[in-house]
């Protein structure tokens, strides 16, 4: 049976928001049991607890080899950037490794132009993909889950959206690769993270980008949404940037986030065995796409993104305006 996302999240609190630039960030809270113990993917990487790797010698694009060689699961969040082997590689799906496991994950590639080993094993350089092209694997997936055909995003539409992005950020990559983009703005993507940070018992946040809403972020406790603020927000402010290069609009957000989370909370979330532990979670509207994993009835991660090209309007909440979402925890 189908539940909606605000049985999920109970008690929840939106808080005043915080800017840079064309970018604002709401905290939000919510009540949340503790749950599974993990790793998430940069920690686990960084100890060598975790292998990612080529399927094969000769490698195949849409898949890769991932080990846990410990005990404790590890968390692959959509979007994250493994780095290396014969080309650079984004997550597919939010997926969650056992211990002693290993799996093939479906992925996608970030880096056109190689195929060519740089480096046996993948490494992190702490990088997510953007909300814009985590939104369209998102549609790609949604129709590929559909079908049957599993965790498959469209790799001509990835590079399309990487090469589009890298023209209108006037950025030369010899691979077409999306981690040129990145390096190429780093100074400024490090003002927009720097200008951010957590507040006690906070588990998510919503981005608005030149007053509209772009995407909201949820954990299952604070310290897991510690392990990946940072490169979140990071992936929406290069989406901030982007926008702002085009000359658009850097109004702050003033009514209508309200509605926009009302509408999330109303979505029915549909569920489906992943590849290891927890399962897949798909949410979708006619203006919002999110996925997420749960694991024994609790939701390590969910995200969901204005659909590319919605009309969707929506802005912040004032303070007094916010009595729908009382805390009560």
């Amino acid at each position: 049976m189908q539940k909606p996302v605000k049985d999920y999240f109970q008690g929840l609190e939106i808080g005043p928001r915080a800017d840079h630039q064309n970018m604002s960030v709401f905290p939000f809270f919510f009540m949340a049991e503790a749950g599974l113990q993990y790793l998430p993917l940069d920690a686990a990487l960084a100890s060598g607890v975790i292998e990612v790797a080529e399927v094969s010698e000769g490698g195949d694009v849409p898949n890769l080899k991932v080990t846990n060689k410990g005990e404790i699961p590890i968390l692959i969040l959509a979007g994250e950037e493994l780095v290396g082997a014969k080309q650079n590689r984004i997550v597919n799906a939010t997926f969650l490794i056992a211990g002693k496991a290993r799996f093939n994950i479906p992925v996608s590639c970030v880096e056109q132009g190689r195929w060519s080993y740089q480096s046996k094993h993948f490494m992190s350089e702490r990088r997510m993909s953007s909300p814009q092209l985590r939104s369209r694997v998102e549609l790609d997936l949604a129709c590929s889950i559909r079908e049957g055909r599993g965790f498959r995003a469209n790799q001509s539409g990835v590079w399309d959206e990487i090469g589009t992005k890298s023209a209108r950020m006037s950025v030369h990559s010899p691979t077409g690769a999306m981690s040129d983009i990145y390096e190429s703005y780093e100074d400024q993507l490090r003002q927009y993270t720097e200008s951010f940070s957590l507040s006690p018992n906070q588990k998510g946040f919503l981005v608005a980008i030149n007053g509209r809403m772009a995407g909201m972020e949820a954990f299952g406790s604070q310290d897991s949404l510690a392990n990946y603020f940072t490169k979140l927000i990071q992936s929406y402010a290069l989406d901030a940037i982007d926008l702002h290069r085009q000359g658009q609009s850097s109004k702050h957000p003033e009514d209508g986030i309200e509605a926009w989370v009302e509408e999330i909370r109303e979505l029915p979330v549909i569920s489906s065995p992943s590849l290891s532990l927890g399962e897949d979670l798909r949410v979708e509207s006619e203006k919002v796409i999110g996925s997420g994993l749960m694991h024994e009835g609790t939701v390590l991660y969910l995200s969901v993104f204005s659909k590319n090209g919605s009309k969707n309007k929506s802005g912040m909440a004032r303070a007094s305006r916010r009595g729908s979402f009382n805390r009560d925890f």
